[in-house]
C-alpha cells in the first residue's frame, strides 16, 4: 500500500528506549515544506483573484496613475481638486519631519480611489456593451455598421491578456424574460406538433396560467434576479438534478468520445498516463487561471464559472456537490478491484511515464476481486434514496476506502475489452462504443464523480460525465484540451509508450479494501445490472454535411407576414411531441425529443486541414422520456456531422436503434 511505503520513510527519531520522542530535522523539514506549499497556493489564488477583480486594468496602471499624481504634485498642480489635502487632514500627525510621508500616503489613497472608480466604470461599460445581441441576427459573412462599431468598442474595453475569469464581473446578468413572451414562444414551439384539439387545450391552459399564477411567479423571479447573481442556475442545479431520486445512469449522465478514426497508441497504460496527466494539467492551469476565457465571435466572452466544479463528487442525503480543488490522487477500477493512485510527488505532478508505470502495475496485478467488490459501484447507479441508505452503512464500515474514491480528483476505469470503430462492423462497433461510455456494465464507474475516464484495452478513451455540476460545453472544453495535449504536446514514443522514463522508486498503487456490512451486500446484488440492463439503445451516425438535408414536418405553420415556411424537425431545445390533455397540467408533459449541439470551442488546438481525422466525435446522452429520443450532434471538421441518437430498449413506441 502507498501509505505503508511512505510511512516507512517518514519516521521521527525516538530515544533508544523507545520513550519520549526527540525533535527530528526531517519531520520539521516536511512540516515546513507542506506549510510553504499551502501558503504559496493560497497566495497564488489571492493574487489571481486580485488580477481578475481589477481587469481590464492592471497593477501597473495603478503605478502609472500614482506616478502621474506625484509628478503633478512636484509641478505644484493638484489633479485632485483639493481632495488630497482633505485626506492628509484625516491622517495622523506624525510630526513635521513626516509631512512628506503624509503627502505620499494621501496621493496613494487618492490614486487607489480614482483607480477603483475607473475600474468600476470599465466594468459597467463592458457589461452594457455585452448586453447587445444584434450580432446574433447578422447574416453569415456580413456585418452591419452598428455591429462593427460595437465590436470595436468591445475590443477597446476588453483589455489585453485576460485570465480565465477576467470577464466574469463584466458579464451581464441573465435577464428575466417577459412572461407573455415566454408563453407566446411556448405556444409557437408546440403548434407544429399538436393537433388542433390539443393545441386549443394547451392554449387554454396558457391563458389560465397568465391570469392566475404568472404574475406572482414572475415577481419571485424578479426578486431573485435583483438579489442573486443568476436567478436560475442554482435552482436548475438543485431541482432538475440534485433533488431527482432517479438513477444517475442514462437518466442524468452523458458521454464524450475519443478521436473517431485514430487511436494515438494501442498501449492502454500509456494512454491512461498521458490522459490523466493532461486532465490534471488542465486543473492546474484552471486553478492558476492560465486558460484563456471562452469567447464567442470577436471578443464576446461566455460565463465559465462552472469550470471550478470540474473535480467534484455528488453526495447523498440530500444530494449536494462537494468540490475537490486540490485532490492529489485518482481512484482506479480494474477487473472488479479498486485502487488509489497518487498523482503528485513533492516536486509536483507526476510525469506521464510515471503514471503509465502505476497503471501498468495495476494491469499486471493478479489479485482477484473480493466478494461483492466487483459490483460495488453499481450502488451509485441505484435510485438515489437506496444509495443514500447503503452509503451511510458503507461510510461506517469502509469509510477510508469510500473517502479514497469520493475524495479522488476523478475516477479511472481500465476496461478489459476494446472499444471504438471496427472496420469489420463499423455501425455496430460505434453503437457499442457509445453504450460502453454512457453505462458500461453498470458497475465499472462511480457515477457520483464529476466524470469517469474510461480507458479501453486497445487504448481508446472516453468520458462518462455526471450532469449536475455543469452542461456539456464546460466538460467539452476540458476534453478538447485533454485530447490535444495528450496527443500533440505530450505525445508517445515509437513503441507506443509515454515519453520519458519510469520511476521505480514510486510506491505501488494502494489496493482499497471494503469491509462491507451484511445489509449492504444484498443492495450490491440488487443494484447489479442484468444482461438486459442498462436500458439504453444508442446509434452513432457520422454523416457528410453536404448530404445532410433538413426535412420539414408534414404540418407547418405560416409566419404572419410571409408565405408558409416549413418548420424543421431538428431543434436545439426539448420538444414535447404529444402533450397529454388528460394529465391536467403542463408539468406532466413528456418531453419525447431532447436535442443538443456540442460546440467545438478551441479550434486552434486542432489542425483539421492537415489532420482531419484528429477531431473529437462528440458525445451523447439518454432520452429524457421513457418513450422518447435523445439526439446530440457535432460538426467534425469542415464536412462531417456526427449524430448520437438514443432511445430505451424497453420502449414500445420508439424505433429500435440496434
Amino acid at each position: 500500500m502507498a501509505e505503508a511505503h511512505q510511512a516507512v520513510g517518514f519516521r521521527p527519531s525516538l530515544t533508544s528506549d523507545g520513550g519520549e520522542a526527540e525533535l527530528s530535522a526531517p519531520v520539521l523539514q516536511e512540516i515546513y515544506v507542506s506549510g510553504l506549499r499551502s501558503w504559496k497556493r493560497h497566495l497564488s489564488r489571492f493574487w489571481n483573484d486580485f488580477l481578475t477583480g481589477v481587469f481590464p486594468a492592471s497593477p501597473l496602471s495603478w503605478l502609472f496613475l500614482f506616478s502621474a499624481i506625484q509628478l503633478a504634485s512636484f509641478l505644484q498642480l493638484d489633479p485632485s481638486l483639493g481632495l488630497m489635502e482633505k485626506i492628509k487632514e484625516l491622517l495622523p500627525d506624525w510630526g513635521g519631519q513626516h509631512h512628506r510621508l503624509r503627502g505620499v500616503l494621501a496621493a496613494a489613497l487618492f490614486a487607489s480611489c480614482l483607480w477603483g472608480a475607473l475600474i468600476l466604470t470599465l466594468h459597467i461599460a463592458l457589461r452594457l456593451l455585452l448586453s447587445y445581441h444584434g450580432w446574433l441576427l447578422e447574416p453569415h459573412g456580413a456585418m452591419s455598421s452598428p455591429t462593427k462599431t460595437w465590436l470595436a468598442l468591445v475590443r477597446i474595453f476588453s483589455g489585453r491578456h485576460p485570465m480565465l475569469f477576467s470577464y466574469q464581473r463584466s458579464l451581464p446578468r441573465q435577464p428575466v424574460p417577459s412572461v407573455q413572451d415566454t408563453v407566446r414562444k411556448y405556444l409557437e414551439s408546440v403548434r407544429p406538433v399538436l393537433s388542433d384539439e390539443d393545441f386549443d387545450w394547451t392554449a387554454g391552459l396558457a391563458q389560465e396560467f397568465l391570469k392566475l399564477q404568472a404574475s406572482l411567479l414572475q415577481w419571485y423571479l424578479r426578486l431573485k434576479y435583483w438579489w442573486a447573481s443568476n436567478y436560475v442556475s442554482d435552482w436548475w442545479e438543485e431541482f432538475v438534478y440534485l433533488r431527482s431520486r432517479n438513477s444517475l445512469m442514462v437518466n442524468s449522465n452523458y458521454y464524450m468520445m475519443d478521436f473517431l478514426y485514430v487511436t494515438p497508441t494501442p498501449v492502454q497504460a500509456a494512454r491512461a498516463g498521458n490522459a490523466v496527466h493532461a486532465l490534471l494539467l488542465y486543473r492546474h492551469r484552471l486553478n492558476r487561471q492560465e486558460i484563456l476565457p471562452v469567447r464567442g465571435p470577436g471578443c464576446y466572452s461566455y460565463n465559465v464559472s462552472h469550470l471550478s466544479a470540474l473535480h467534484a463528487s455528488a453526495h447523498t442525503t440530500p444530494d449536494h456537490i462537494r468540490h475537490l480543488r486540490d485532490s492529489r490522487h485518482v481512484a482506479v477500477f480494474h477487473r472488479g478491484r479498486f485502487f488509489r493512485v497518487g498523482t503528485h510527488s513533492q516536486s509536483g505532478l507526476l510525469s506521464p511515464r510515471a503514471l503509465e508505470q502505476q497503471f501498468q502495475r495495476i494491469l499486471d496485478d493478479p489479485s482477484p476481486a473480493c466478494p461483492h467488490e466487483e459490483h460495488l459501484a453499481a450502488l451509485t447507479a441505484a435510485p438515489r434514496d437506496m444509495w443514500a441508505q447503503v452509503r451511510r452503512s458503507l461510510k461506517t464500515r469502509a469509510g477510508d476506502a469510500l473517502e479514497a474514491v469520493e475524495g479522488a480528483a476523478f475516477f479511472v476505469s481500465l476496461d478489459s475489452e476494446p472499444a471504438g470503430l471496427a472496420r469489420e462492423d463499423p455501425a455496430a462497433s460505434l453503437d457499442a462504443y457509445a453504450q460502453a461510455l454512457l453505462a458500461g456494465r453498470g458497475h465499472d464507474r462511480w457515477f457520483d464523480k464529476s466524470f469517469s475516464l474510461m480507458v479501453f484495452s486497445n487504448g481508446k478513451l472516453g468520458l462518462s460525465v455526471e450532469h449536475s455540476w455543469a452542461d456539456c460545453p464546460i466538460s467539452g472544453h476540458m476534453w478538447e484540451f485533454t485530447l490535444a495535449t495528450e496527443c500533440f504536446h505530450l505525445g508517445y514514443s515509437a513503441d507506443g509508450h509515454c515519453k520519458g522514463h519510469p520511476d521505480p522508486s514510486l510506491p505501488h498503487p494502494q489496493r482499497l479494501h471494503w469491509d462491507l456490512p451484511d445489509k449492504v451486500r444484498p443492495g450490491v446484488w440488487a443494484s447489479s445490472p442484468s444482461p438486459q440492463v442498462p436500458d439504453f439503445d444508442p446509434k452513432l451516425i457520422p454523416a457528410p454535411s453536404l448530404n445532410l438535408q433538413i426535412t420539414p414536418v408534414p404540418y407547418s405553420i405560416p409566419s404572419p407576414n410571409s408565405n408558409p415556411a416549413p418548420t424543421p424537425v431538428a431543434s436545439s431545445t426539448n420538444c414535447p411531441l404529444r402533450p397529454r390533455p388528460q394529465s391536467g397540467s403542463v408539468h406532466s408533459e413528456q418531453w419525447q425529443l431532447a436535442t443538443s449541439q456540442i460546440p467545438v470551442q478551441q479550434v486552434h488546438l486542432f489542425d483539421v486541414h492537415n489532420y482531419p481525422d484528429y477531431v473529437s466525435s462528440g458525445g451523447g446522452f439518454g432520452p429524457a422520456d421513457d418513450h422518447g429520443y435523445g439526439v446530440s450532434y457535432i460538426f467534425m471538421g469542415d464536412d462531417t456531422i456526427t449524430f448520437h441518437i438514443s432511445s430505451k430498449k424497453s420502449s414500445t413506441k420508439t424505433v429500435r436503434q440496434t
